[in-house]
């Protein structure tokens, strides 16, 4: 049974890049421009993997929030509202490692 979180970003994660894609289309096909308000793909660096976030606005109801996640839990694996932070601050930081770990290999910051 998926555990549905309170948050109005969904995050789902998909073994290829096509199933992401694919996901993200329904997604931006069936909702609106005011109830989806973003919708991202990730690429995830340590699995290869690919990661759809989908934000909605904060009047979207419960309803068509699951009508997402039916739809993204077809294919892809629900990701916790905290992973999917910590996914996109990864990616932000570019190689995926944190500050501090890149100036111990030698990196710059």
């Amino acid at each position: 049974m998926e555990e549905s979180w309170r948050s109005s970003s969904l995050g789902y994660e998909f073994a290829r890049e096509e199933e992401a894609r694919a996901a993200a289309s329904d997604l931006d096909r069936r909702f609106t421009e005011e109830e989806l308000s973003g919708l991202r793909i990730y690429r995830v660096r340590w699995n290869g993997n690919y990661l759809v976030e989908a934000t909605f606005s904060e009047g979207t109801p419960e309803a068509r929030l699951e009508d997402a996640r039916a739809l993204l839990g077809e294919s892809g694996v629900p990701v916790h509202p905290d992973d999917l932070t910590d996914y996109k601050r990864a990616t932000e930081e570019g190689a995926g490692l944190p500050d501090w770990l890149r100036r111990f290999f030698g990196g710059r910051s």
